[in-house]
């Protein structure tokens, strides 16, 4: 409940801050939102597309150093292979096959013959460390000096010696190791070696070992990122490159070689950093490449843009704000000065009008005033008016009460008289036609009942009766259900007279008013079997309901029934109305529609009388 009061306070102080505030506070949210919702989609895509491009560069790169360093290890292991095509180098190692814990060395001639064999496969390769042909008796032919390489070897338990021997003549790629061969303890290589056997014997005649510089690898990923961490390993996952001071995540990269192995390339977080990982393994040597590219690399050029765009969204608010305190002044003015006006209307002066040169909605506005003022002014003089006149009226129909009620007792007087004389026939007259008076004269109801009107078509067919005799015939044909339906005042007698003036009157006839019920609604016919009406007639009675517009050369009835058609639908609605339907000596038929309303529906009496 608390946290609902303080948003609806919070609402309440925003709604009413000043409009100009207002104004320059939706100009602002409206810069920054736009500004974030599109750097942020910017942000997004620029990423992503860095993030494929680098995934796709670094996958080549992988498969371009694994394919340049497995053309170069086919060179070695080629090279290898070129002792057993020379015959002399052969016979010079089938002189030292027994081991001798002695330190006799080689002949020099045996020396000088395999360095200038040894010196011919390293000519203008400086990758190579050095070329070292090894004897079963552990003498060493290379190509470097003595000052380098010791010419034996007394210690044959070396981990590379090993694997080399279990190999069994096949090439095998040594990872880094130091060999126990170099005066200087620290030199560092990587190497392929293979087992020398004698082709005709198959018997082991030594080893050629092949020591590679570690710069071999350094050139061959010069092309990549510098901040990029590259790891090579061979078959048993032992390093190739780099050199275990440099292997800071080596045990971390060991434990997902596997996982490597599933995804050629993922997204991995190592010590609390977000890395990219690239793995590559050759079909040929089994070495496994894997690059290690931080996201933050990655992203550096996103992260760029994305300072730039928060600059140019601050920029952005800062313009708007600007813009919006120049553009709000005469904004805001106009409205001040149509308030002020307000005000004073308010406290009624109602001759304030504004002067606003914008053609604006804020100049609609004041022209709308000035003419909503000049309106008030005039209906309130107009109403002042219409009161003095009402006034007027009143006073008038004061003073003229006393001739309704004069007639009323004149009539009565006549009829008194009548019956004294014993004239029945004008006691029934005068008594029909005060009856028409008090009907027509009283303005108590606009809405009667049928059996009301019904009363009232009685008294007046009562009076022509005189005048026509039994020439003048009169039927009705009416559900009792329908006499206490309501309906408007007045609205058949027009259609009656008609009937006898212009259809039986000179001639006689019958008068027939029929009334039924059909789906909520009432259909009443005055009809009759006079002279008619021909079908031009007929034509222009019909089209005068459509349009409503009467000619003042037309006779009562053809003003009366535009006007009875336009008051049935102004109460009921347009699916209400009249119909008319005759021909020329075959009489004239009135039928009208309206829906069935009884006394107690007190909405729809106001409705009707209103």
């Amino acid at each position: 409940m608390e946290l609902r009061t303080i948003e609806q306070n919070i609402k309440r102080s925003l709604l009413s801050l000043p409009y100009r505030v207002k104004l320059v506070f939706v100009f602002s949210l409206l810069i920054l939102t736009t500004g974030i919702l599109l750097g942020s989609i910017t942000y997004y895509q620029v990423a992503k597309s860095s993030q494929e491009r680098t995934e796709e560069y670094q996958i080549q790169l992988a498969v371009q150093i694994n394919r340049n360093l497995d053309r170069y290890l086919k060179e070695m292991q080629i090279t290898s292979l070129s002792p057993l095509y020379n015959q002399e180098v052969m016979d010079i190692l089938k002189n030292h096959q027994t081991p001798s814990d002695k330190t006799m060395f080689p002949p020099a001639n045996e020396r000088i013959t395999l360095w200038r064999y040894i010196s011919s496969l390293i000519h203008m390769r400086n990758e190579i460390k050095g070329i070292h042909i090894m004897g079963n008796d552990g003498t060493i032919f290379s190509n470097l000096d003595s000052n380098t390489v010791m010419l034996k070897v007394f210690d044959r338990n070396s981990e590379w010696l090993k694997k080399i021997e279990k190999a069994d003549g096949e090439w095998v790629l040594l990872p880094l190791h130091q060999p126990n061969y170099y005066l200087r303890k620290d030199v560092t290589v990587f190497s392929v070696a293979r087992l020398i056997r004698d082709p005709e014997s198959y018997q082991p005649l030594g080893i050629i070992k092949i020591d590679l510089k570690e710069e071999l690898i350094q050139d061959i990923l010069s092309r990549t990122n510098k901040a990029s961490s590259i790891f090579i390993l061979n078959k048993e996952n032992q390093f190739i490159y780099p050199k275990e001071k440099d292997q800071l995540m080596g045990n971390t990269i060991l434990s997902k070689i596997n996982l490597f192995k599933e995804n050629n390339h993922m997204n991995i977080s190592i010590k609390g950093r977000n890395y990219l990982v690239v793995y590559n393994e050759s079909p040929y040597s089994g070495v496994k490449m894997i690059m290690l590219t931080p996201s933050a690399t990655i992203l550096s050029e996103v992260n760029h843009i994305r300072k730039v765009m928060i600059i140019v969204v601050l920029i952005g608010i800062f313009i708007s704000l600007l813009l919006a305190f120049m553009l709000s002044k005469p904004l805001v003015g106009s409205i001040y000065i149509l308030r002020k006006a307000m005000e004073n209307v308010q406290k009624g002066n109602l001759n304030q009008r504004v002067s606003i040169q914008s053609n604006d909605e804020i100049g609609q506005l004041g022209n709308g005033f000035n003419h909503m003022i000049n309106e008030i002014d005039r209906l309130v003089s107009e109403v002042y008016k219409t009161g003095l006149r009402e006034k007027e009226a009143e006073i008038k129909a004061l003073q003229s009460q006393m001739n309704p009620h004069f007639l009323y007792n004149t009539l009565e007087t006549i009829n008194m008289l009548a019956l004294t004389n014993g004239n029945l026939e004008v006691s029934d007259m005068v008594s029909s036609l005060g009856r028409l008076l008090r009907y027509t004269i009283d303005n108590s109801s606009k809405i009667v009942t049928l059996k009301e009107e019904l009363s009232f078509i009685h008294s007046y067919i009562a009076i022509q009766k005189v005048r026509m005799g039994e020439d003048l015939q009169y039927v009705e044909e009416i559900e009792p259900s329908l006499h206490h339906i309501l309906i408007p005042k007045l609205v058949l007698q027009p259609f009656v007279e008609n009937a006898i003036i212009h259809g039986l009157f000179g001639q006689g006839g019958r008068i027939v008013i029929k009334a039924e019920s059909k789906n909520e609604s009432v259909e009443i016919m005055i009809d009759d079997n006079g002279k008619g009406v021909t079908a031009e007639r007929l034509e222009e009675l019909r089209k005068s309901l459509e349009t409503g517009e009467t000619n003042p050369t037309q006779n009562h009835i053809g003003i009366a029934m535009p006007n009875v058609h336009e008051r049935i639908q102004l109460l009921y609605g347009k699916k209400y109305g009249m119909k008319l339907d005759g021909q020329e000596h075959r009489g004239f038929s009135v039928i009208l529609t309206m829906p069935i309303h009884r006394r107690g529906t007190e909405k729809i009496e106001r409705n009707i009388s209103g």
